[in-house]
This record gives C-alpha cells, sequence and structure tokens, in this order.
C-alpha cells in the first residue's frame, strides 16, 4: 500500500477532509461534512461517453452490489461516484466498490 494511500486513510478515520490521487485521472476524496462522503472521481480529461454509459448499465443491472453508491456529473465536467460511509464501513471495501464501479481495479 503506498505512503499516500495510507495517510488519506489516516485523515479519514480521524474525521478529516483528505484528496488522494487514485489511478492517473483520477482521484479519492472523503468529506466529513456535512455528511460523510467518499467520493471517486474521473477527470473530464480521461472521460469518455462509454465509460459514463458503462457505469450507469452496471449500477442499475447490479443494484445490490451498489446499493448507495450515487453517480453524478459534476460542475467542472467530473464523472463522481459516493457513498455516505458510516463507522462501521470498511474503508477498503467502500474504495473497491467505487473502483469496480468505474472499471479501476
Amino acid at each position: 500500500m503506498s505512503e499516500g494511500i495510507v495517510a488519506f486513510l489516516t485523515a479519514w478515520q480521524r474525521g478529516e477532509g483528505c484528496c488522494q490521487t487514485f489511478r492517473p485521472g483520477s482521484e479519492l476524496a472523503f468529506s466529513p461534512q456535512p455528511q460523510p462522503t467518499l467520493t471517486l472521481r474521473i477527470l473530464p480529461s480521461f472521460l469518455s461517453d462509454s465509460l459514463l454509459r458503462q457505469v450507469l448499465t452496471w449500477r442499475f443491472q447490479h443494484p445490490d452490489r451498489y446499493d448507495g453508491c450515487f453517480i453524478s456529473i459534476e460542475a467542472d465536467g467530473s464523472l463522481a461516484v459516493c457513498c455516505h460511509p458510516s463507522s462501521d464501513d470498511d474503508p477498503y471495501a467502500l474504495i473497491s466498490m467505487l473502483s469496480s464501479l468505474l472499471n479501476l481495479q
């Protein structure tokens, strides 16, 4: 595990906002307020229409697997998938779920 992801997870566990490059063209962010939110974004220059179509298809074909995942296009054109973790959720499982939805595993 890289130092960056360790620092990200440490900040998350402390309830601090944090952001980390996840893969080239993507970033992982945690925001504690107003509601804890874990977001994985694909930056606009790495986004394709086929990826957006794929993400929407997978989300609705596998509702149990991606229950609690939300998909949006942000103001800057990024594709974002997010969830609202509780203190009981496994951070690795949530990151894995979001990355699988964006086919980043």
